[in-house]
């Protein structure tokens, strides 16, 4: 990956779907390494990111952005 690109990543929960604008800094073969653009909560009980801070996430939970939109 060269650049990081803008994304929004999908998470599933008891309250439905729900969406949250990232940025991808990264990959791995099975995962994308996203970094927070606000505070941004993650799958599982208590996971959450401050602006700025990075995860890995599976990669069906992010669709690009540049991808919806052609």
């Amino acid at each position: 990956m060269d650049a990081p690109r803008r994304a929004t990543l999908h998470l599933g929960g008891w309250h439905g779907l729900s969406s949250q604008e990232v940025l991808v800094v990264g990959e791995t073969p099975k995962r994308y390494r996203i970094q927070a653009l606000e505070q941004t909560r993650l799958a599982g009980r208590w996971r959450s990111l401050a602006k700025g801070q990075t995860a890995l996430v599976p990669r069906h939970a992010v669709t690009f952005i540049d991808e919806v939109a052609s």
